[in-house]
């Protein structure tokens, strides 16, 4: 069985990833903006991790809810 904890920490993670991932790259649109390339570089890599965390979070709770969905239907059965 899935701890109930682990599946809250992805649900909760997924807007909180998604709002990072803006602010991130609103960051790096400024500082491009502002004529900082070596600050903007580094935000769109900044924002490049965001986005890998926010993939493996959606993966993640598509596995997990998947699993979940299918001990619950073979303990019906």
């Amino acid at each position: 069985m899935i701890p109930r904890p682990f599946l809250v920490t992805l649900v909760f993670a997924l807007p909180i990833l998604v709002v990072a991932l803006a602010v991130i790259l609103g960051a790096a649109a400024l500082a491009s903006a502002l004529g900082d390339a070596a600050g903007s570089r580094a935000l769109i890599w900044v924002a490049i991790g965001a986005l890998l965390l926010l993939v493996m979070d959606v993966l993640m709770l598509l596995i997990v809810l998947g699993l979940r969905a299918l001990v619950e239907r073979r303990d019906e059965e």
